[in-house]
């Protein structure tokens, strides 16, 4: 049972990283013998580019391709701080301003500096990273502390007050570092989701276990300090609270004649550690430890109950980070509950029902982190 569980859930990691790497726009590809015109896809980890037509794919290198254009924009190869980018120009001069797609532009100056901006995640980084950027022109620092937006209209205006300075010898404020210093503060997501749980469960010592699924949801935090150094965005803090509700299910392993259903609410907090952290597939590996508060309601050969037990808990977990195009993330996690007991016995009639019930769980869960 352990190992089909296993097998479905990196069966299910490995499907849902091939949707999301399919991800194709129309458009065409032009090398210097031709262009091509089909569904394109840019994939700039791996500097290669996807042209689907007829339901084939072909592949090409960046240094094959001289230009694509994705709809009705032309985007020709540049290369910038030794990384090859295919961009439209939006604004030129002393400062450059280039679309690479929707969410991501690059600002460039005339030496050769340049940084990726990403509209689609507001951050209090932008004014301080455009600010050291721009370091010689004093007259636009007002503009960039007054800009709460920073998309393409507000770029492009940003790049041609640039353009149109007075240029002088650029000394920040106090402000301004505070700002440009945040461009290696924590990072943080918030998620929340919901999957399915297996519980088998035994009675007293024995070995004969039956199943009893359940469905869950969870939210919790996950956070990488700036004090990791070097594997922050690899190391993370998880902190994770989730519920699970099952349906009553008749139980013929148990001595007696025993039924009930089960509600769990469990409170985790542990280490996850992620692979491939700029790569949109980050797989993780983590473990952490908890507690579990479960409400039992049922009967034991005629006799009904409803009672709350509980335990500590150790719970290794694998599974995967898939990176969306606004950069937020759809998770696939199969986790591992370590078995427990709970002891539900219980008076009734001047007698007391003895009830030790053992619980092991799986999990599998789907989350968005945001």
């Amino acid at each position: 049972m352990k190992k089909n569980i296993l097998l479905l859930a990196f069966s299910l990691i490995l499907t849902m990283g091939t949707i999301m790497a399919q991800s194709y726009t129309s458009g065409t590809i032009t090398t210097s013998n031709s262009t091509q015109k089909g569904r394109v896809l840019i994939d700039y980890e791996n500097q290669k580019l996807f042209l689907k037509k007829d339901l084939k794919v072909s592949t090409y290198s960046f240094d094959q391709v001289n230009s694509v254009t994705l709809g009705n924009t032309l985007l020709t190869k540049k290369e910038f701080n030794g990384t090859p980018y295919y961009v439209s120009n939006i604004t030129s001069g002393k400062g450059n301003l280039y679309k690479i797609n929707t969410s991501q532009y690059l600002v460039a100056i005339e030496n050769g500096e340049s940084v990726v901006i990403n509209t689609a995640t507001k951050s209090s980084k932008t004014p301080g990273v455009l600010a050291v950027l721009f370091k010689d022109c004093n007259s636009i620092r007002a503009i960039l502390n007054n800009e709460d937006n920073f998309n393409e209209a507000a770029l492009r205006n940003i790049v041609n007050a640039y353009n149109s300075c007075e240029y002088s010898t650029y000394t920040p404020t106090e402000k301004e570092i505070k700002n440009a210093a945040t461009y290696n503060t924590d990072q943080a997501s918030f998620y929340v989701g919901f999957g399915t749980g297996l519980n088998t469960v035994s009675f007293f010592d024995s070995n004969d276990t039956e199943a009893l699924i359940a469905a869950q949801i969870q939210a919790g935090v996950i956070a990488s300090p700036s004090f990791f150094g070097s594997i922050q965005g690899n190391l993370f803090i998880s902190l994770e609270g989730s519920a699970s509700f099952s349906g009553e299910n008749n139980f013929n392993n148990a001595v007696s004649p025993t039924s009930f259903r089960v509600n769990s609410y469990r409170a985790l907090l542990g280490l996850e550690y992620l692979i491939n952290k700029t790569g949109k597939i980050k797989p993780f590996a983590g473990i952490s430890i908890g507690v579990t508060s479960d409400s039992f309601k049922g009967e034991v050969d005629g006799f009904s109950f409803n009672i709350t037990g509980g335990n500590t808990l150790l719970v290794p977990r694998i599974g995967a980070r898939f990176q969306l195009p606004n950069q937020k993330h759809i998770g696939v996690t199969f986790s591992y509950l370590s078995e427990y007991e709970n002891n539900l016995s219980f008076p009734t009639n001047d007698i007391v029902i003895p009830l030790i019930v053992n619980n092991e769980n799986f999990t599998f869960s789907v989350s968005y982190y945001f």
